[in-house]
């Protein structure tokens, strides 16, 4: 899907810190993605994207972008995902990755291709669509744009790459040095919870592993969900 970039992969090689532990988190991340990509038939290339974004961690950006997607509120709003004081679903693996893929085929259907839906993806979808009418054309790589755009599919292609060939660099990461999702159970939850840490306990697990295995609660307890669901809540086997 994505041209061959072999043109920036010099400076990026002055960092193999950064290639090998995209490496390593994809092995937890990457499995979520191929899943939920096979079963809406788009391109298992779009993966790369979110490392693009992310680096596969559950960032913060200075405009309020968060989680493995780089959601802005509204946006991730606008597809589905709670965001308040309390909950964010941005930093829900697989809610957000299906609304980030939500989003892309959106710019699919409205911009014509899976690059114009991915430069979309980067400086909105309307925007883009307004660049291809002004300047009366059809595809992202006609275009006249921002410096961030315009080098956006050049630097997905390029994580691509040094990703899928790094061994050719000289860096190795075997399988066993990746990261793996942890093996959860998931407790379904009707009504809110007060105290996390009781809730726990009652569930066999500790607080500690609830946070870390559900990084978008964000207090010490959860209100009651939106009607008709249910909190989803991830332990440990």
């Amino acid at each position: 899907m994505w041209p061959v970039a072999t043109t920036c992969t010099a400076s990026n090689l002055q960092t193999p810190g950064q290639i090998i532990l995209y490496i390593k988190r994809s092995g937890r991340y990457f499995p979520t993605f191929e899943k939920v990509l096979r079963e809406v038939g788009a391109p298992d290339d779009l993966k790369y994207l979110s490392v693009a974004e992310s680096a596969l961690f559950m960032a913060r950006s200075p405009k309020d972008a968060v989680g493995l997607w780089q959601f802005i509120p509204s946006t991730g709003r606008a597809y589905g995902l709670l965001i308040n004081d309390e909950v964010d679903e941005r930093r829900n693996v697989e809610k957000s990755t299906r609304a980030a893929i939500g989003y892309l085929k959106s710019g699919f259907v409205s911009n014509g291709s899976w690059a114009n839906a991915a430069a979309g993806y980067n400086m909105g979808h309307e925007n883009l669509q307004g660049n291809l009418s002004f300047q009366e054309k059809r595809s992202y790589y006609d275009l006249f744009l921002n410096e961030e755009t315009s080098r956006y599919i050049l630097r997905i292609a390029m994580v691509k790459h040094l990703m899928e060939h790094a061994h050719e660099y000289g860096i190795i990461v075997p399988n066993s040095e990746r990261y793996v999702a942890e093996s959860v159970k998931t407790i379904r939850e009707s009504g809110s919870i007060a105290n996390l840490t009781q809730w726990a306990i009652a569930n066999g697990t500790t607080y500690k592993d609830v946070k870390l295995l559900n990084p978008w609660i964000l207090g010490r307890g959860l209100p009651a969900p939106p009607n008709g669901k249910a909190w989803e809540i991830a332990v440990a086997r």
